[in-house]
């Protein structure tokens, strides 16, 4: 019995016979096993308008006709045991090998350019005058567990000298958060939370009670052009407006809540609410911040506005916030907090003893014993130590956006760029007539017209009926497009993104053999690991194959999370202080007993002197009596 996949694709009928005669010595390749043939083979189906969405797979009997027609849903390979998973991967390839082929078979021949001016061009001419396919554009994002490897040694190397030493020796900057301890469950009252981070504003009313479920009322809002890159005042201002119109309208104006800040940009962190503006990231480019308080700068802003009293008690990073919040969830437990949404960074629990420069600068006394590690890694490979994961196109997306150089791995990594590094790609193909049979569109070829939310959702696509890639090359202005083409779409989509996963499981690996405990607890958030479809699959595998032998860990996805965190880091320092004043007032009461015991002491020792001073007076007055008594007896006897 033979059985077979059938591979469909639309397509001209040039060339049949040659192109029938290619995919027949490349895939039809036979292997006799107890008198059994496994065939799998690939056709090119003609004239089949009459499907209302082409066929994907269809499944074949040798001597029988065909007997089951079948869509793949591409929701089932989330589930990585699942068997149809490394069959889906197998067409798709099927179908890249032959568009490959059938690239190199076009011929052209290219317009003269003029010579070009700037490095930039340079690149882009030497892109243009090479003879590219799928394959070869593929292979540059496809990194081996031995180059993951490597930067997980540079990263760690980074982070030691990070604690040692800060951004001067090291690009990771290992910044203290100030926060000693996790939640234990014994927070309670009110706090708020504001979340700045990407293009998104929360402002959240957190209310906690032992043993309770947490009550939660936010207020979210994005981020008007206006404020991300005018002036920091009318961004903070922004910020003061939202806070108070979120408390006026629940009638707390007045009381003067702990205020916990989630500000997910670097800073150089001195106390748990003061900490400095490093620089900008995600976009924002507002002027009159870097090297500036943030504490100060939205207390300012809060002053002018007027109308509300709070105490901003803690300044966090969203990872710190992740890490926190996860740990409330887990009953006290959580080794790593991670973010990969616009930006990507992680947090971890340190020993103060290691974190030398973020505690040589604090400016205030750190008497605890662990302190949450704010590691920046999305810094790492501004200073070239990691130009071996950096593919040409993402030194061309580095070159063009507003921090040339700066926050290497969050562009390797993070949403803010993973769409932008797609839309590159598919314009290379589409040059070289790889894809959209060379045609593509105008907005194709404009920067940043290719979201990272198309590869979300042209991955969440049902197979063989495509809807969503069809609607976003509609939008792209795309005509025209050939099945094959979606598919080259989708996995030009899986291949870049599948990078950016590997890339951030050899980051949090990396942590992880740092932490060294048997069982590990990774919390992570953010948009572009919630909505990829398959992220987190991808980040659960590869770590698996980094992490050392005889360490384990699990990962949790955590909902708002730097939302949550800020409140409940504004509720551990609530609790720290009360549990801080207790401890002041159960010294001075020991202090007080133990005084008083001393004083009762010393009065005791005073009467027992006392007392002793009376007898040895008494024996003292007896002894000069008897002396005197038997004075006069003597007289009296010499008389006589």
């Amino acid at each position: 019995m033979e059985m077979g996949f059938f591979f469909f694709f639309w397509g001209k009928e040039e060339k049949e016979e040659e192109e029938n005669k290619f995919l027949s010595s490349i895939f039809c390749k036979k292997k006799e096993k107890k008198k059994k043939t496994w065939c799998l083979r690939l056709f090119i189906v003609k004239n089949i308008d009459n499907f209302e969405t082409p066929p994907l797979v269809v499944l074949s009997l040798q001597k029988q006709t065909i007997i089951k027609f079948f869509f793949l849903d591409f929701s089932i390979f989330s589930e990585p045991k699942n068997s149809l998973f490394k069959t889906m991967l197998g067409i798709i390839e099927l179908g890249i090998q032959y568009r490959t082929w059938r690239s190199k078979a076009a011929k052209g021949k290219k317009s003269p350019r003029s010579a070009p001016s700037t490095p930039l061009a340079k690149m882009a001419k030497q892109l243009n005058e090479e003879s590219i396919s799928l394959e070869s554009v593929m292979a540059e994002f496809k990194l081996s567990n031995t180059t993951l490897r490597r930067m997980m040694s540079h990263m760690s190397d980074n982070m030691d000298r990070g604690l040692e030493s800060g951004l001067e020796r090291s690009t990771i900057a290992m910044l203290p958060s100030f926060v000693p301890e996790l939640p234990n469950g014994k927070e309670r009252g009110k706090f708020v939370a504001m979340d700045l981070g990407g293009t998104n504003l929360r402002v959240m009313l957190m209310e906690l009670e032992p043993g309770e479920p947490m009550r939660t009322k936010q207020f979210n809002t994005r981020m008007p052009n206006a404020a991300m890159h005018g002036t920091g005042e009318k961004l903070f201002d922004y910020i003061a407006k939202a806070l108070c119109d979120f408390l006026i309208e629940r009638e707390l104006a007045e009381e003067c809540l702990p205020v916990g800040f989630t500000f997910s940009y670097p800073c150089d962190q001195t106390g748990l609410r003061s900490a400095t503006l490093l620089r900008w990231t995600k976009g924002v480019t507002a002027t009159g911040c870097v090297g500036e308080d943030v504490v100060q700068l939205l207390e300012d802003a809060i002053k002018r506005d007027g109308r509300v009293k709070v105490n901003i008690v803690a300044l966090i990073n969203d990872t710190v916030g992740t890490m926190v919040a996860a740990a409330y969830e887990a009953g006290g437990h959580c080794d790593i907090g991670v973010i990969i949404g616009t930006g990507t960074n992680a947090s971890y629990m340190e020993s103060s003893k290691k974190i030398v420069h973020g505690l040589a600068n604090a400016t205030e006394e750190y008497n605890h014993k662990t302190m949450i590690i704010d590691t920046e890694w999305g810094g790492f490979g501004d200073n070239g130590e990691a130009d071996y994961i950096f593919t040409r196109y993402d030194k061309i997306v580095d070159s063009k956006s507003d921090h040339p150089g700066v926050n290497s791995l969050d562009k390797l990594i993070a949403g803010m760029c993973m769409g932008e590094l797609v839309r590159l790609v598919l314009e290379r193909l589409c040059e070289n007539k790889v894809l959209f049979n060379g045609i593509g569109s105008k907005m194709l070829r404009t920067r940043n017209t290719f979201p990272t939310k198309y590869i979300s959702e042209i991955l969440h696509d049902d197979c063989g009926v495509y809807s969503n890639t069809r609607q976003i090359m509609d939008e792209l202005g795309i005509e025209g497009a050939t099945f094959s083409d979606m598919l080259l779409l989708r996995e030009v989509c899986v291949v870049v993104s599948r990078r950016s996963a590997n890339l951030a499981a050899a980051a949090i690996a990396c942590v992880l053999n740092r932490v060294r405990r048997p069982s590990m607890l990774v919390a992570i958030d953010g948009s572009t690991y919630k909505y990829h479809p398959f992220f987190n699959h991808w980040v659960c595998e590869k770590i698996r194959e980094l992490l050392d032998p005889g360490l384990d860990f699990k990962i949790v996805q955590t909902g708002d999370g730097s939302g949550r965190g800020a409140a409940l880091i504004a509720a551990i320092v609530s609790r720290v202080k009360r549990e801080e004043e207790k401890r002041l007032r159960d010294l001075e009461i020991q202090r007080q007993k133990a005084a008083e015991a001393e004083e009762k002491r010393l009065l005791e020792i005073e009467a027992e002197k006392e007392e002793a001073e009376e007898r040895a007076r008494k024996i003292s007055e007896m002894m000069r009596y008897q002396i005197e008594r038997g004075a006069e007896e003597s007289h009296q006897r010499f008389d006589q």
